[in-house]
């Protein structure tokens, strides 16, 4: 498009020049044809700059034939000092006029742009004229001008500048050149850039109010031009675009309708601001929708006046319709602005209801409910009525409400529902939770808070009353029923109601033996309240655990002996106080366990008596503050002061232990801890023991003691007594069958252990009827296996054959006779020499070597039955094919060097025949050799 100026700037731009003019024809007169030039085209800029007959390409054109006239043609050498001077100076003046004018004038940029094109200034030329009239401008300041008149000439200065710049490629030198108008202006580059869109701001929205007073073509033209010459941001301008097409379409609604010919101005002024039609559409809905909303407003007020009747409601649906074919909203549109007015109002009572229930004013916050869900039903039909986009409906008119006020709101309406006070058209509880979108776990828990307190009310009111009148609990339990239904609490709660209930009902009475009326009541209300025995089992442990158990206690006596008929009235008292037998066991079993405590006190006692030293029993029993005296019997032969209150058994160690271990067995037994089988059998497991109260290694000690002697006794009437109580005692001490076993089994070990060294020290060796005690008598006495003698036998003759074979090796020479006695005595005891003897490799090839030696001289073996000898000796002894070969031949070398040297001097001393002898021991040993290669 072609810029050009407006009349008033055409005015200043000549006035401008005329005073290049005057001065420059002044000039002509006396100076050459270059002054004259710059006369010329001032005189020809004056008369065409503001014609618009005359486009840029001829007015450059006439600029152009005036310099040849004048001869300073462009692109000449002669003419460039000219241009820098003369053309800089014309465009300066017109700068620096278009400063003096008003702050926004569109007309500034087009005519500068303009005299720039016609006189093809280049960027520098451009450059270097904006930073002199900064330069000026500043000066100015200096000498006055400042305030408004400053701030607007260099607003105006920068905008010019900055979009003078933008014309000139590339962008680093239009960056270069504000960069030093910035630098003398003294202003900040980002200040300039914000000062900038500011004037571009404002000249737009001048040629967007031209848009607004006419819509055609040509100005949908201008716009564009403004748009791209003022510089304006696409996203700026877009949304200036969008502010002008809303003030069109409030002027087109100005009288409550859309004017008759709006939709069109409408539609061109959308095309001449560029806008796209969701845009438009939103724009224009943004304008029209209060217009509509103050209908939907004044309706919201009528509904919330009172009832209002279904066709009534339908009437006012069809009335908004009218109103918005008036106003030209579409149907989605006017849905959403109606649905936004309805939800405004039903917000309003919803905080005015939650407001009240804050602060605890139900009174005042149930009508207010009362009108939210009626004005939320009454909009639905409302909204139900009016037409939407074809294949949708409506959906249901509710609101999205915070669940925690939710629920307090819900709260006062539910509780107000049960007590049946509400008016007789009033909406359910479920209606509000429907309308404030009240999720099923919200719900629940604000039923959960108003009813549960009300049935825990009404349980203990039916029982209360019952008691009172004598009236069966069973004759009310159908009213509590459809209560309970009505309350529709979760069963989980509905069970711990119960329980609360029954647990006060139980606290009257806890702590001691129940009557049994009072037994009675207790469990026509455990009937009552749904509960079996097995929910209130914890509740019985608790409120008559401590009573149970002191009449345990009670009945066991001081000598710690039930009696039947005892333990058949405690039984009596477990059902009376309401137990299940595995609870009562359980406290039963407390108090064994508490008296079996004490009375593993004196069992202690008796076996320090019996294994500790005479001065380590007195230094305990000092420590633990008992002072008996100067014990003579330490040892345990004797009681307290040398005075039992029995004669021990003969031979015994521990008697007196053994005696208190019958006692706790008996205590065990009597009192029936040991729980027995259908058979009457008595179950392995001992459900009370010592525990930690002993370590470990105390109670097999004791086990071991008691075991010994009762295996050992000789006194048939202790024995038998003993023999009876000793699993008794190793299952009261905590320890298994196994530990028992092992403990036995130990102490066995120790005494073989000393009859074997006995034994060796009197005789070398174990004869015949000493292993056959060990192997047979042994087991059959102690009632261990057989294994476990044989085990210790076989260790104890291992140690004798190893001290034997150490022997064997420290001897001068070693014959094969003595390695045949070794391995036949190894072979007896199923003991292998090169696994169980643990002999070293050396000691091994030794006795190999020796073995060997005396199969190859042996003259009655042929070479395969050595071979075979070898290869038996061999594997017996654990070596390996090329260790045997090995030793074999150092053998066989060792032997025939033997029998030369032996020969040779045999030879010499004249002994020929047993030189002869020597010489075939060596034939032996060569033809062996030669045979096995």
């Amino acid at each position: 498009a072609q810029l050009t100026p407006g009349s008033q700037l055409a005015r200043g731009l000549a006035g401008a020049l005329g005073l290049v003019i005057g001065s420059a024809t002044g000039a002509f007169l006396k100076t050459a044809k270059k002054d004259a030039a710059t006369a010329a085209i001032a005189q020809l800029l004056a008369q065409h700059m503001a014609s618009e007959a005359v486009s840029v390409e001829e007015l450059r054109s006439l600029v152009q034939a005036q310099r040849k006239r004048f001869g300073v043609p462009a692109d000449s050498k002669a003419s460039e000092q000219w241009e820098d001077g003369a053309l800089i100076e014309l465009y300066e003046a017109l700068l620096n006029n278009l400063l003096n004018g008003p702050e926004h004038d569109a007309g500034d940029l087009p005519a500068l742009q303009r005299l720039k094109a016609a006189l093809e200034l280049d960027g520098i030329v451009v450059g270097n004229a904006h930073r002199h009239a900064a330069q000026l401008l500043v000066s100015r300041g200096y000498s006055g001008l400042e305030g408004e008149p400053m701030r607007v000439a260099t607003d105006k200065l920068l905008f010019l500048s900055e979009r003078a710049f933008s014309d000139e490629g590339p962008e680093e030198a239009g960056v270069y050149e504000m960069g030093r108008l910035c630098q003398v202006l003294n202003i900040a580059e980002r200040e300039a850039r914000e000062r900038v869109a500011a004037v571009s701001k404002a000249l737009y929205q001048q040629s967007l109010s031209a848009v607004a007073d006419k819509v055609d073509a040509h100005t949908a033209e201008a716009l564009a031009g403004a748009k791209l010459a003022f510089g304006v941001a696409g996203e700026e301008a877009e949304r200036m675009n969008t502010e002008t097409y809303k003030q069109i379409a409030a002027d087109q609604l100005a009288g409550g309708r859309l004017a008759a010919q709006g939709k069109v101005t409408l539609e061109r002024a959308r095309g001449v601001l560029q806008l796209g039609e969701r845009a438009a559409t939103a724009s224009f809905v943004a304008v029209a929708s209060p217009i509509l909303l103050k209908d939907v407003e004044a309706l919201a007020t009528r509904i919330q006046g009172g009832a209002t009747a279904a066709e009534n409601l339908k009437e006012a649906a069809a009335s908004l319709v009218t109103r918005r074919d008036e106003l030209g909203l579409s149907a989605s549109a006017a849905f959403s602005c109606v649905e936004d007015g309805f939800m405004a109002t039903m917000r309003s009572l919803y905080s005015l209801a939650c407001k009240d229930a804050r602060n605890k004013n139900s009174t005042q916050a149930l009508p207010m409910l009362d009108k939210l869900v009626s004005f939320a039903s009454a909009a639905e039909l409302v909204l139900m009525n009016l037409p939407v986009e074809a294949g949708s409906s409506p959906a249901p008119f509710t609101m999205t409400a915070d669940p925690l006020p939710a629920r307090r709101l819900y709260s006062i309406f539910l509780e107000r529902n049960l007590a049946g006070e509400g008016p007789a058209n009033a909406a359910q509880p479920a209606d509000l939770a429907r309308v404030l979108e009240l999720s099923e776990a919200d719900e629940e828990v604000a039923r959960i808070e108003i009813c549960q307190p009300r049935l825990l009310e009404l349980y203990q009111g039916c029982i209360d009353t019952s008691e009172a009148s004598g009236t069966p609990l069973s004759q009310v339990k159908a009213d509590v029923s459809a209560q309970l239904s009505k309350f529709r609490l979760p069963a989980e709660n509905v069970q711990k109601t119960t329980l609360d209930v029954y647990k006060s009902r139980l606290a009257k009475v806890t702590g001691r033996v129940l009557k049994s009326t009072e037994k009675e009541a207790l469990d026509a209300a455990r009937s009552f309240l749904d509960l079996d025995r097995s929910k209130v089992r914890l509740l019985h442990i608790k409120a008559f655990a401590d009573t149970y158990q002191s009449s345990v206690e009670e009945a066991m006596g001081r000598d710690g002996v039930m009696q039947p008929e005892v333990q058949e009235a405690l039984y009596q008292l477990q059902e009376r106080l309401g137990l299940e037998d595995e609870d009562a066991r359980q406290i039963y079993l407390g108090v064994i366990e508490a008296r079996l405590k004490k009375l593993m006190v004196p069992v202690r006692d008796a076996w320090e008596e019996a294994t500790y030293t005479k001065e380590s029993l007195m230094q305990l029993n000092k420590e633990r503050g008992r002072d008996i005296g100067d014990d003579p019997l330490a040892d345990g032969s004797g009681g307290l002061l040398g005075i039992q209150d029995s004669p021990t058994v003969d031979g015994i160690r521990g008697a007196r232990l053994m005696t208190e271990f019958c006692s706790v067995v008996e205590f065990y037994l009597i009192n029936k801890v040991l729980k027995k089988d259908e058979s009457g059998k008595a179950e392995d497991e001992y459900p009370v023991t010592v525990g930690k109260w002993l370590d470990e290694k105390s109670k097999e000690e004791m086990y071991g003691i008691f075991a010994w002697n009762a295996v050992t006794c000789q006194e048939a009437a202790s024995k038998d007594q003993w023999e009876r109580a000793k699993p008794h005692v190793g299952g009261i001490l905590g320890m298994s069958k196994k530990q028992q076993e092992k403990v036995l089994v130990r102490m066995v070990s120790r005494w073989a252990n000393t009859f074997i060294k006995n034994k060796i020290a009197d005789q070398g060796a174990l004869s015949t009827e000493d292993i056959s005690t060990l192997t047979d008598w042994v087991p059959m006495f102690f009632g261990i296996d057989k294994d476990v003698t044989k085990d210790m036998v076989q260790s104890t003759n291992k140690g004798i054959i190893q001290n034997k074979v150490l022997r064997l090796l420290n001897k001068p020479s070693v014959t094969p006779d003595d390695i045949n006695s070794l391995r036949a005595e190894v072979d007896s005891w199923d003991l292998e020499i090169k696994k169980d003897l643990e002999l070293s490799k050396p000691q091994l090839k030794g006795l190999f070597r020796v073995e060997c030696a005396g199969v190859l001289e042996d003259p009655d073996l042929s070479n395969s039955q050595k071979v075979d000898g070898i290869e038996a000796s061999r594997e017996s002894f654990g070596l390996g094919e090329q260790e045997a070969m090995d030793e074999m031949s150092a053998v066989i070398k060792t032997r025939t060097r033997a029998c030369l040297v032996n020969a040779l001097g045999d030879l010499m001393q004249g002994s020929e025949e047993k030189a002869v002898l020597q010489m075939q021991r060596l034939e032996i040993l060569v033809a062996f050799g030669v045979s096995a290669g």
